[in-house]
């Protein structure tokens, strides 16, 4: 058990050394994301294991093993809430709207490769298919809140190519989310049988349908509300308001249903607030943005590396092996035929491949999730996390790279058309 002075001196270690190597990756033009990201690893149970005790993100209620523990996964519950609101506000939805079906192509192609594969791979190391599906829900998933968070580091937001890669994050984070809710439900029906599985699937699935149009209701009938009266008179009271009303729903959400539908909540209510004010939405989004207001995201990148156990991992290094490759390998070939007809550019498909890859929050959620209900083992959690992660430190260097390639694309083509 730490004291005081202790963990309140790691803590603010550890939250200006997230912060440093942001502003030092900005500085050098490197990933912070990826940097964070490796932070986490060198302090979790891999190296330095300063808490002790995994740290494992989106398990609601679960113990904590002292003040420091409760502390980091507060700031990156906080951070969470941040990084998925200011997805969902600074997403154009009307451009993403007009890629909707290659959207759905690429993610389609993407998560039934992948799916099946690591369904059909896992289930050869587990007995039983829940805990398969499980594995297959956490490898199937996409990044959304990292992945925009990422193209506003490198200032790429807008384009076509990165609608694309966004629209088919969060269509694979729906499925990945209805592949989560199959792996229980075939645990359940094990256990209690078919007919009280089926009635607990449609109770779940109505209970989320009502508290999703409740979400609605509300958050646009606060706008709507705002927009005539409030904002332009009291624009920060007002908005102060509406963070505290996605804060609430979202902390409803997850009590009631998971982490993933309060990530869900957070990004609506981005999505809802810069669709109905397109005036505020820069501003608001430059604000969150500042030095002191992106704390509790370097922490909960900080808290996601940490949530990486290579030591567990090594007892099924054969299995971590084999996954890798089939990820990797399953999503780019599901990528590349969706994009084969329709972007002569190499620079692009590429782009669209690697922006959708990483698992991010969503991969980490899915996988907390599902060990909190015993359906992962710690050996085949380890595992799944160590590839999620590390597809997420990997995938920002790539798609560094293409988007150097692709800009310079776009300059030769600009002066070639100019010459003529």
């Amino acid at each position: 058990m730490e004291t005081f002075p202790q963990w309140v001196v790691i803590l603010i270690g550890i939250i200006v050394l997230s912060r440093l190597v942001a502003l030092l990756a900005r500085r050098f033009d490197l990933s912070s994301i990826s940097i964070q990201l490796l932070i986490g690893i060198l302090l979790g149970p891999s190296v330095l294991n300063l808490l002790g005790v995994p740290m494992i993100l989106g398990t609601w209620g679960s113990p904590s093993s002292g003040p420091l523990h409760s502390a980091l996964k507060i700031l990156a519950e906080v951070g969470l809430i941040q990084l998925m609101f200011l997805a969902g506000l600074k997403v154009d939805w009307r451009d993403l709207k007009k890629v909707v079906v290659t959207s759905f192509s690429v993610s389609a192609w993407g998560f039934g490769l992948t799916a099946a594969s690591v369904l059909v791979l896992t289930r050869l190391f587990v007995d039983d298919w829940s805990g398969a599906l499980a594995m297959s829900a956490i490898m199937s998933a996409s990044s959304f809140g990292i992945a925009i968070h990422y193209f506003s580091e490198r200032k790429v937001r807008g384009s076509r190519v990165e609608n694309i890669a966004s629209g088919a994050a969060v269509l694979s984070g729906l499925l990945a989310i209805l592949l989560m809710i199959a792996s229980q439900a075939t645990n359940y029906a094990a256990v209690h049988g078919a007919f009280k599985m089926t009635v607990a699937v449609s109770w779940f699935f109505a209970k989320l349908g009502m508290f999703l149009a409740f979400t609605y209701f509300l958050t646009s009938r606060y706008l709507r509300l705002a927009l005539k009266s409030g904002f332009p008179k009291r624009p920060r009271q007002m908005l102060i308001g509406y963070l505290l009303l996605v804060a609430s729903l979202y902390a409803w959400a997850a009590i009631h249903f998971g982490s993933f539908a309060a990530v869900g909540v957070a990004s609506l209510g981005g999505g809802l607030l810069g669709t109905s004010n397109l005036e505020v939405k820069e501003r608001i989004a430059n604000g969150l943005e500042s030095t002191l207001a992106l704390i509790p995201v370097g922490i909960l990148l900080t808290v996601i590396g940490m949530e990486v156990n290579l030591k567990a991992a090594e007892s099924s290094i054969s299995f971590l092996a084999v996954l890798i490759i089939v990820v990797i390998s399953t999503k780019l070939i599901g990528y590349w035929i969706a994009t084969t007809k329709r972007y002569p550019s190499l620079h692009e498909r590429v782009f669209i491949m690697f922006g959708a890859l990483a698992q991010g929050e969503m991969g980490i959620l899915i996988g907390a999730y599902l060990f909190s209900r015993g359906l992962l083992d710690p050996q085949f959690f380890s595992t799944g996390i160590l590839v999620a992660v590390g597809l997420t430190m990997v995938s920002p260097l790539l798609m560094r790279i293409v988007s150097a390639q692709l800009r310079q694309e776009k300059l030769n083509n600009a002066l070639f058309e100019r010459g003529r």
